[in-house]
């Protein structure tokens, strides 16, 4: 992609690695500025000098607002917002039936609340400036029931979170569309990020994977930031509300 971000001011959470770390390289090629946020400093290299990062913790709603007022008072405004930060606790996420309570809270706390906590926080900015955009990355498990598909069986409490992430991100689109503020999702398939490679450790998984995505690969970080960068630009300025798998063609498959 080579459109320009030049002169834009992008918040990105979960840019400490992973798919949230390839959206901030990839926004601040583009010419962004990119404000960077995770609860932990970045797994990887924050390849150009207009990426600021910040350590934050999404499940505090007074530390969020602090944070993000800072950064639009520093700008003078806030023109995207990636909410890109989630959590799996794999292995011990598995059927709703038999969860821990406490793995639905801490999964909902940072997936769906965290994304709404920056939504609420970014949003006076937006509406004072006169439009903005938003991508939210959901999943194709938010999409489509996908036991087995990526975690060997259910992960409830993950699934439901992006699902609800999903819904927001549509209801969102609706409520803000007349203020010229758009909102989508970006719902990646099989990834490899440091989430997932606990999931990917056995080479036989890999293939498995590798054999029911219709592409015949894992997808990479990059894939979805490319899509991301996409959606925030101006040449998807008449796009909201749509929900873009990246996903090597699964679910056109089911």
């Amino acid at each position: 992609m080579s459109e320009s971000f030049e002169k834009k001011i992008v918040v990105v959470t979960g840019a400490g690695g992973g798919i949230g770390l390839a959206v901030a390289n990839e926004l601040a090629r583009l010419g962004a500025t990119v404000e960077a946020l995770d609860i932990k400093a970045p797994a990887g290299e924050l390849q150009y000098g207009n990426i600021n990062f910040t350590k934050i913790d999404l499940r505090d709603e007074s530390t969020v607002a602090e944070v993000v007022a800072e950064i639009g008072r520093r700008h003078r405004r806030i023109d995207s917002l990636v909410n890109c930060a989630g959590v799996c606790l794999f292995g011990r996420d598995g059927s709703a039936l038999e969860n821990d309570p406490s793995v639905f809270e801490f999964t909902f706390d940072v997936n769906l609340h965290g994304t709404l906590r920056m939504v609420r926080a970014v949003i006076p900015f937006m509406r004072k400036a006169r439009g903005g955009s938003m991508v939210h990355i959901a999943s194709v498990v938010g999409l489509r029931n996908m036991e087995n598909i990526l975690a060997g069986g259910p992960s409830d409490a993950y699934q439901l979170s992006k699902a609800a992430v999903v819904s927001l991100s549509r209801s969102l689109a609706m409520q803000l569309a007349g203020e010229n503020i758009r909102s989508n999702t970006v719902c990646p398939g099989a990834i490899a990020t440091p989430m997932t490679e606990e999931i990917y450790a056995q080479s036989a998984r890999i293939e498995d994977m590798k054999a029911r995505t219709p592409l015949g690969r894992i997808g990479r970080p990059e894939d979805v930031a490319a899509a991301v960068a996409f959606l925030l630009s101006d040449s998807a300025s008449f796009i909201t509300g749509i929900d873009l798998p990246v996903d090597g063609g699964i679910l056109a498959k089911l």
